[in-house]
């Protein structure tokens, strides 16, 4: 049996997007220390591209950096609990400011 005949033509093999899409130094530098916002800037100038554009280029590198994305998983995780702290802290204090005016 021919070794052609064990392999899907190329128009029926699927095609994947690609693993490592191509990110300037500044972009990749900017989602290593948690600035995804500042990422997709940076993308959307460089590349002169719609703001949807440039965040799917940062999603599908994201997607190919499964230990980055943990990390900025656990990044705004912790920001969230850290403002939700603050926030519980005002309203005590708001709340005690309030009965020892009263």
């Amino acid at each position: 049996m021919p070794l052609s005949s064990l392999q899907p033509p190329i128009s029926e093999s699927p095609t994947a997007p690609p693993l490592d899409p191509a990110l300037s130094p500044a972009a990749v530098t900017a989602l290593l220390e948690g600035q995804v916002i500042e990422a997709i800037k940076l993308i959307r100038l460089e590349q002169n591209i719609g703001l949807h554009e440039a965040k799917e280029l940062i999603d599908t590198f994201l997607r190919s950096q499964p230990t980055l994305k943990n990390r900025l998983d656990e990044s705004q995780a912790d920001a969230r609990e850290g403002l939700l702290r603050w926030l519980i802290f005002l309203l005590a204090g708001g709340v005690g400011l309030a009965h020892f005016l009263d």
